[in-house]
Formats: C-alpha cells, structure tokens, sequence
C-alpha cells in the first residue's frame, strides 16, 4: 500500500555515479505524489557533503560500484548520518558474495538495475512500510545458498497461517500480494508478519526470509 499522497512526501536518496541514469531515476521519484529526491549524488562522499543539513533520510537508493568508497563500505557510514533510513542497494551487481555482503552490512532490500522504474518505486514503497524489497533473482540465489547449509529445523511455534506467510514472503512477495492471494486485508497480512518477526527475533523481511531458510521453515 503507497503512503498517502496528502501527507508531506518521503525523502529519498540516491547515490547513483552514472549521471543519466541518475537523472532519469531522481524524476521518476519526483513524479510520485508522495515522494521526493533532493539529493541525488554521484558519491558516497558527496552525498555526505550534500545532505550535511538535512535532518532525515527515509529511503537511501544506494548504487555499489561507485568511485571512492564503494557501496557497501558506505552502508555504515550513511547509517551514522542517518539512523533510521532504509537503505536499499541498486546495482548490477548480482554475485552472491556481493549480495550478501550487502545484507550483512545492514541492507533493507536489493534491487538490480534492469527492473523496471515502477519495480524500483514499489521497492521504496514496501522499504516505507517497513519491507525488504528484493529482485526475484537475488531471493532465489538466497534461498538456494540457504537450502545448501540447511541445518535440521528446531520447533518454532508459528502458526499454519504463519507459515504460509512466511513461504509467500521467502518467493519474494510482497505484503499486498500476499493479502491478494490469501483474500484478506493487508493489516492483516502485517499482523501476521510482525508476530513472525518476533518469534524468529528478527527485525525486517531480509532477517526474517534468511532466518526461516536457515531453520527450515522455508
């Protein structure tokens, strides 16, 4: 569910070194409603030096190949900026070692440069809303790297509909789809999800799907 379009606009980020692709991203953004991209560098460092004043961040749109510092040693460093962003990678990068670099640094989802515009803004959306948005081809290479090192799963007390929530979410779908095809409400479908969260102890989709691979839940 986008965030309504009468409240003030979400602030995005993008730190993107390809300057037309940059450009054409930043007015996709600004063509929401409700979101807006100020600040749109071509560095980690110069989006440090731009945003130097700005008090919040909700979405930061992170590219990993950048000159200077590269993305995901920058993952730590925005972080600092601004705590409570989501940072969401978007790159062409798609070997798992980079992937799951990323993730581990504290990445909130991984979205690769060939999806399309309307597939990266409902990734800001679903980050708004407290999801990992991820390209379907990087959750199949998570799922499968998982599966390879699947220990023996304890009992974790989820429930049937839990678990059928949990196996939708770990295909890559996100909450409203996931609503759709059970037909219930998303509220409900969020319900579920965050008594997932805290059974498995984990605080977002990403930590939830790899958690749930990794006992066998999924």
């Amino acid at each position: 569910m986008s965030p309504s379009s009468k409240s003030a606009p979400r602030q995005i980020g993008l730190i993107e070194d390809h300057q037309d692709y940059r450009r054409v991203l930043q007015q996709a953004i600004n063509s929401s409603p409700h979101l807006i991209c100020q600040h749109a560098s071509s560095s980690v460092e110069a989006f440090l030096a731009d945003t130097a004043t700005t008090p919040k961040m909700e979405v930061i749109l992170l590219d990993l190949n950048l000159p200077g510092i590269h993305g995901v040693a920058g993952i730590p460093m925005l972080f600092q900026r601004f705590p409570d962003a989501r940072i969401l990678v978007l790159t062409v990068y798609d070997h798992k070692p980079v992937v799951l670099e990323a993730l581990a640094a504290g990445a909130s989802g991984y979205l690769l440069k060939a999806d399309r515009l309307d597939t990266i803004l409902r990734g800001i959306d679903e980050a708004l809303s407290g999801g990992a948005p991820l390209n379907s081809h990087i959750a199949r290479m998570i799922l499968t790297t998982f599966n390879a090192v699947r220990p023996a799963a304890p009992e974790i007390d989820l429930t049937d509909r839990e678990r059928e929530i949990l196996s939708l979410l770990a295909k890559g779908l996100i909450k409203k789809e996931i609503a759709d095809q059970l037909s219930v409400s998303y509220h409900t479908v969020d319900t579920h999800v965050r008594n997932i969260y805290g059974k498995l102890k984990v605080h977002n989709l990403s930590g939830a799907v790899a958690k749930a691979i990794q006992l066998g839940l999924a």
